[in-house]
């Protein structure tokens, strides 16, 4: 019986590329580009960030019970607070979130949908399409 290697091989990659297709990310605006080559914890708006967490001057708090995650400034003037309504386990996740963030001249506020753009074992890359907007959570304290 001869066996055709490359046609086998051909069969194996195509039926990985069909199974890992539910979380490939859409990269649909320059925005959504930027965003997800960033690392540092925080908010993000039109590709560019608005508060970003620095452990030598902000805050940071986890209720894990509550999958609530919240970064603010030492003189609290500026805050971010995220109420999950799941933890998504892949990208391409939908969930709900409570969104607040205040900071002087900005506030966002109210009930949102994210994507999980991207997620590594301790961070998730939250993104509305609507707002432009980005969120990285730290979620090792989560889990």
């Amino acid at each position: 019986m001869k066996v055709n290697i490359p046609a086998i091989l051909l069969a194996a990659i195509a039926s990985g590329i069909i199974s890992c297709r539910e979380n490939v990310i859409q990269i649909d605006s320059l925005e959504k580009e930027l965003f997800l080559q960033e690392n540092t914890e925080g908010v993000y708006r039109n590709g560019k960030p608005l508060f970003q967490f620095k452990e030598t001057s902000h805050q940071k708090a986890v209720n894990s019970s509550r999958l609530q995650y919240r970064i603010q400034t030492d003189e609290q003037d500026t805050c971010l607070n995220i109420i999950l309504d799941a933890l998504p386990r892949s990208a391409g996740v939908h969930i709900t979130t409570s969104i607040d963030y205040r900071s002087p001249g900005e506030l966002i506020s109210g009930m949102s949908h994210f994507e999980c753009s991207r997620r590594e074992e301790n961070r998730l890359w939250l993104w509305s399409s609507d707002n432009l907007t980005g969120i990285i959570v730290d979620i090792s304290d989560m889990k």
